[in-house]
């Protein structure tokens, strides 16, 4: 729906512009349309290239697949896999890189994009707690 709407007022904005039909004689209205129209459609591709880099970002983080969650709970090579950060690792780069990962991925980052990408970015946090505690329990911090 909120495509439609877009797509409806860049028409709308494109005829105006277009058109010889004017409220202001001089060319001072266009200008402002078209600075209107120039800011949606900068504001539409900045949006749908935070999409993208969500998108891509989290599958790379979840390697790829959305099985963590009907598998049940993670292993602890998985938890490893998911934080990136191998077995033999200290507790200090462990905690880094969840820091690293959850800073990416919280839920707050991306409150102004789609309910799609959020409802992601809260299983992607929870996936990280849960690899974090797994590793916690197994290095008895």
């Amino acid at each position: 729906m909120a495509n439609l709407i877009y797509y409806l007022l860049l028409g709308i904005l494109i005829v105006y512009i277009l058109s010889p039909l004017d409220a202001h004689p001089l060319f001072l209205d266009d200008l402002i349309a078209s600075g209107i129209l120039f800011y949606l459609l900068y504001k539409n591709a900045k949006q749908k290239k935070q999409q993208q880099q969500y998108h891509s970002s989290s599958h790379s983080r979840s390697g790829g697949d959305e099985t963590n969650k009907s598998h049940g709970p993670l292993t602890l090579e998985e938890a490893y896999r998911l934080l990136g950060a191998n077995s033999g690792a200290s507790w200090e780069e462990i905690n880094k890189a969840y820091k690293e990962k959850m800073r990416k991925s919280h839920p707050d980052k991306v409150s102004h994009l789609s309910e799609e990408l959020q409802e992601k970015a809260k299983e992607i946090a929870l996936n990280l707690n849960e690899a974090l505690e797994i590793i916690k329990r197994s290095k008895g911090k």
